[in-house]
């Protein structure tokens, strides 16, 4: 089992001290959420990122893929050109992919719902595939917004060959919108390349569309069931912690961000243990 973890921890970290405690909880890959950190500033030269990939390497990490902050719910050429970038840093640090967002961010029903324009949605992700492929890169997609779903991307996935588009399954969201563990597994299957890791619960109000975070095995998420159907399916990418203090409020309040962190190598083993 390999286990990564995005950085979103780390904000105020050196490169140097974020990987001295990943490498020391047991962590195989850092997950870098680009743009969040001075040292992971995309307007940074490649020089510097090649420094960046020696003092990587010489942790004993790997990098798993890039978290880029492009969230889509429409055609934009700025976009377009900042995964460009994107690509060519990941190409710099070893990493296999770059994540992206479909959709809307709504946290709450009584928001209004911003367009969607699928067809610009389609005719990016075909630009961006063909670029990812000439990169010898993948994108990866995360469930989230209105492509949380398997059977959303699905969808997405029958109106336009993605040979070079991959899944982040983020195992909370699917559950969000009512999808099984089963159905979504069902429904992207060997498209899954990379899986976010969290824990949570609803909170308890119809109006919130989002679950409240919690402690790894604190909350309703059934992370043992999904490592089994990972485990069934071959599953060979990581699973990778993504603690959101930085914008959650109630993980915040927790006040236990490098304890987490510490803790959920630990975690895993123990399920893998577990399920055999």
């Amino acid at each position: 089992m390999k286990l990564a973890i995005s950085t979103l921890p780390f904000k105020d970290w050196s490169l140097e001290n974020t990987l001295k405690c990943c490498k020391g909880a047991g962590y195989d890959a850092v997950e870098i959420r680009m743009d969040y950190h001075g040292w992971s500033d995309r307007s940074l030269s490649d020089g510097s990122y090649r420094a960046a990939a020696r003092e990587i390497a010489e942790s004993g990490l790997r990098v798993s893929d890039l978290g880029s902050g492009i969230v889509l719910n429409e055609y934009h050429k700025k976009d377009l050109e900042e995964l460009v970038r994107l690509l060519e840093i990941a190409e710099l640090l070893h990493a296999e992919g770059v994540r992206i967002m479909l959709g809307n961010i709504r946290l709450r029903a009584d928001t209004p719902v911003p367009r969607l324009d699928r067809e610009g949605i389609i005719r990016w992700m075909e630009e961006a595939d063909r670029v990812a492929g000439n990169c010898g890169k993948e994108i990866w997609v995360e469930t989230h917004n209105e492509f949380a779903t398997g059977k959303a991307l699905n969808e997405l996935y029958k109106e336009t060959p993605l040979e070079h588009t991959k899944v982040i399954w983020d195992i909370m969201h699917p559950l969000e919108q009512g999808e099984s563990i089963e159905e979504t597994m069902r429904y992207l299957g060997p498209k899954i390349v990379h899986v976010h890791i969290k824990d949570g619960l609803p909170w308890g109000d119809p109006v919130r569309l989002i679950w409240k975070y919690t402690r790894i095995g604190e909350g309703i998420i059934p992370i043992r069931q999904i490592m089994s159907l990972l485990y069934l399916a071959d599953y060979q990418g990581y699973y990778s912690l993504e603690w959101e203090s930085a914008w959650r409020k109630e993980l915040e309040a927790l006040q236990c961000d490098m304890q987490e962190v510490e803790a959920f190598p630990q975690f895993m083993r123990r399920l893998a243990m577990e399920r055999q």
